[in-house]
């Protein structure tokens, strides 16, 4: 729960620049064809889900309208959405704050996708085309360089794509998209695990790496494994991330 003494301090700095703020919407530029409140909710989305503002920094409705450049009132509803999504937490007259990390929340997106990836993926281990079997391989290439020039936000979106693809090669494109409210939080622990967990972007690219050969040779049992394996660890990668980062970062 918030303070009184962080309340005050929260209202007392309300109309000032927050460095935090700042750094983690800059860039940001409005498009006056789009709603602002969905990109408002867009951009404190990315970046909460990369920890550029991390768990339990509390928001201010006056210092994200000043950031970038909106009245209020899509603030508001952005943060209420965000609220609705469980990533951030609003005390009613006492203030907002980004919201930690839920174990549960996590293990319904490992179990979510470890279901349905199983599923495509072997299913299309007798179906992907050769050409498919080529960017998947190409895609696998662009993650291993990313690594090489320790890219973590170019890795995760390669690593993005790539998981997308191969629902796509499956005519299952709405599946992926279906599946983008229930991985937010699974990401939460994806961007940090990059931060803080030594290997663990190797470790991915080398579960690709085998998925790929899986799937060229048509291995239902193995890439049912593999995939299983490669979401599944996430258990594993989530105890050693808790090692690493900030306890305040973690709620169960």
């Amino acid at each position: 729960m918030l303070t009184q003494t962080t309340t005050r301090k929260h209202r007392n700095d309300a109309s000032q620049p927050d460095p935090v703020l700042v750094k983690a919407l800059a860039g940001f530029a409005l498009d006056p064809k789009r709603s602002y409140t969905a990109q408002v909710h867009d951009a404190l989305l990315q970046a909460i889900q990369q920890g550029t503002i991390p768990p339990r920094t509390s928001l201010s409705e006056a210092a994200i309208a000043s950031t970038v450049n909106v009245s209020r009132t899509p603030v508001r509803e952005a943060l209420a959405q965000l609220a609705d999504e469980q990533l951030v937490m609003i005390y009613r007259q006492v203030g907002t704050v980004v919201a930690p990390i839920k174990a549960s929340l996590i293990e319904e997106g490992r179990f979510v996708r470890s279901t349905l990836e199983c599923a495509n993926h072997v299913q299309l281990a007798l179906t992907i085309t050769p050409e498919q079997l080529t960017e998947f391989g190409n895609l696998v290439e662009l993650q291993r360089q990313a690594i090489a020039k320790a890219d973590a936000p170019l890795f995760f979106e390669l690593d993005e794509k790539m998981h997308r693809r191969l629902f796509e090669f499956a005519g299952r494109g709405h599946i992926w998209a279906m599946l983008e409210p229930m991985k937010r939080h699974f990401n939460r622990v994806r961007w940090l695990l990059l931060d803080h967990v030594s290997g663990h972007a190797e470790r991915a690219l080398q579960e690709h790496e085998q998925m790929l050969a899986q799937m060229a040779a048509r291995d239902q049992a193995g890439m049912g494994a593999r995939v299983a394996m490669h979401i599944n660890h996430i258990s594993e990668h989530l105890a050693a991330l808790r090692q690493q980062a900030p306890e305040t970062y973690f709620a169960d």
